[in-house]
């Protein structure tokens, strides 16, 4: 039978019940778990998803197949339904997208059977589920495997055994316009959907992968690890300058750099050399050249976090300079041992 896989959290229970039913019944069917959700957004929150999933697979034993990413086929699946609520119309484009790839997927294995771990997840809508899969099914002549184990306790004993195996804990559903409309109704900035200007830098979705993926790795190892989960504050820039008298300097403002104003300041060299301070301000200028490519709170021995402002120039500033760092605050969630 091919299960899609949706998340690890919901996987753990589905399977371990799916398993002892089969078990029961069908002693000579085996359970082959398909991974396709392209609705997941952004590409780090996916891998991180993805590799967890993989991991809880991995544990009891089962067969684990990774689909496409196809973050195009979702957006043309949901175009005119991004302001549909949760449960809504853009939900039921969501399944139909995933149970159909599925319900092909069951194909292409000789399979005849296909049922989804969402529907362990109590934010689903069995209606929806149902009617989605129910018409797959008869177009491909497939039977859908409807399974209820949330019933009688089913999603507490679920949510408690992804718990106890480590699972990853994601908090939004997935989609780019659920997470928006969630984060709107908490009040919160939309850090996932927002990403560093330096180029290659890594957003807080990428950090929950190297996480779930470097822990996978380690228990494949023989090591037994936790993740758990760590806020942190973060900043992104939004404008920003340094001017002395001769003009604005070509400048570079390193992340998490935290809102800053000071005019006319007066520079202070520091014990390294290419470094100054503000005088009587939190914030340093390094000049290029003296980095040699290490990042420049790794530079100052500052904690990766930490909020000062650092501007990096191609030349020294000569005299008072004038600065400015506007910057917006958020929360960002990571993933750690």
């Amino acid at each position: 039978m091919i299960v899609h896989i949706c998340c690890s959290v919901d996987s753990w229970y589905f399977l371990s019940r799916l398993a002892e039913n089969l078990a029961q019944t069908r002693l000579s069917e085996r359970l082959i778990a398909y991974f396709y959700n392209p609705n997941i957004h952004p590409r780090g929150e996916y891998l991180a998803r993805l590799a967890d999933a993989k991991r809880s697979c991995d544990r009891l034993g089962i067969e684990f197949c990774e689909g496409e990413y196809d973050l195009d086929a979702f957006v043309c699946a949901a175009r005119g339904l991004e302001d549909e609520a949760e449960k809504g119309a853009r939900c039921a484009a969501c399944f139909d997208l995933r149970l159909e790839r599925a319900a092909k997927f069951a194909l292409e294995r000789g399979e005849t059977r296909f049922t989804t771990t969402l529907l362990q997840s109590p934010k689903k809508d069995f209606a929806q589920l149902r009617a989605s899969a129910g018409a797959i099914a008869a177009r491909h002549g497939l039977e859908f495997v409807f399974a209820d184990f949330r019933s009688g306790g089913g999603t507490q004993t679920a949510f408690a055994l992804a718990r106890q195996r480590g699972a990853y804990f994601q908090d939004y559903c997935g989609c780019l316009w659920g997470l928006s409309k969630q984060r709107s109704a908490q009040g919160r900035f939309a850090a996932e959907l927002s990403s560093p200007v330096d180029r290659g830098a890594e957003t807080s979705a990428d950090r929950r992968f190297f996480a779930a993926r470097d822990r996978a790795l380690a228990e494949a190892g023989g090591e037994e690890i936790r993740l758990y989960k760590r806020k942190i504050m973060s900043w992104r820039l939004l404008s920003g300058f340094l001017r002395d008298q001769n003009g604005v300097l070509v400048s570079k403002i390193a992340r998490n750099s935290a809102s800053f104003h000071a005019a006319k300041a007066h520079l202070v060299t520091c014990k390294k050399s290419g470094v100054w301070r503000f005088e009587k301000q939190a914030g340093f200028v390094i000049l290029r050249d003296v980095l040699n490519g290490y990042d420049p709170r790794e530079f100052l021995e500052l904690e990766n976090y930490d909020i000062t402002p650092i501007f990096v120039v191609n030349y020294e500033p000569f005299g008072a300079v004038a600065c400015e760092i506007k910057s917006i605050f958020f929360e960002e969630t990571l993933l750690a041992f």
